[in-house]
């Protein structure tokens, strides 16, 4: 039997303001996956432009093992995403109801399958550190009709925002380039007046969690047009001729 997780929050000496104002109106329609704000739809997110730059090898290979990484993915994002708000609550004093509630889900994420992933991410000592200013926040641009939700975001020791993604990571899988997928949220909420410095990708390994090298904005917004031009040219949606 595992023991039981005994994490501490990331640093929150603010109220709730500091976080991020959610988008008015936007959000996202399950199971089809679509960003909407308001009446608008969204042709596409994120994910969806990254894809292209994927091979016909990588995407197989990606679906045939979807049942073995989904899962692990879904729990251990939902973790962080528990751990966060349940800091965010902490920083603003009102616990109750809710606190309890999301506390409990989480000692159930964190005792379960997918331990290995979850308690290493919750306990990180870095997490102290930090000042967290956003936990799965959709975001979008209406000129690019383009959507998607990042996973957190923070403000460093060193007053450095930091828009970070989650990514898991089998016994013996590899890091890979994060940079266009980060760069486009960044421009994302570039749109709504919301500005990054840098971006990191939080690797969690079986019994290991590694907050990779800072990403620098200029590596990740190139990247992301790379990805966007691509997209464009193999995609069927229409697109503005005016956008990068």
């Amino acid at each position: 039997m595992r023991a039981r997780p005994h994490h501490t929050h990331p640093l929150m000496t603010t109220t709730l303001n500091r976080w991020l104002s959610p988008i008015p109106g936007l959000h996202r329609r399950d199971p089809e996956h679509r960003y909407w704000l308001g009446d608008l739809e969204f042709p596409v997110s994120i994910t969806g432009v990254i894809g292209c730059l994927k091979s016909d090898y990588a995407s197989e290979r990606i679906e045939t093992t979807r049942t073995t990484w989904g899962p692990r993915g879904n729990q251990t994002h939902r973790a962080l995403e528990l751990f966060l708000q349940q800091g965010q609550i902490v920083a603003g004093a009102q616990r109750g109801t809710q606190f309890r509630s999301m506390g409990d889900e989480l000692l159930v994420l964190a005792e379960g399958d997918h331990a290995d992933w979850i308690q290493p991410l919750i306990n990180h000592e870095r997490w102290q550190q930090l000042q967290v200013i956003a936990s799965e926040r959709p975001t979008c641009c209406t000129t690019r009709r383009v959507a998607g939700t990042f996973d957190c975001a923070y403000v460093d020791q060193d007053g450095r925002r930091i828009l970070a993604d989650l990514k898991t990571l089998g016994p013996n899988g590899s890091t890979y380039s994060t940079a266009a997928q980060i760069g486009g949220y960044m421009a994302l909420e570039a749109t709504w007046g919301h500005h990054y410095d840098a971006g990191q990708t939080i690797w969690a390994h079986p019994g290991q969690l590694i907050f990779g090298p800072l990403l620098g904005r200029f590596e990740c917004l190139s990247a992301w047009a790379g990805a966007w031009a691509t997209w464009k040219v193999v995609s069927t949606q229409p697109a503005d001729p005016l956008s990068f």
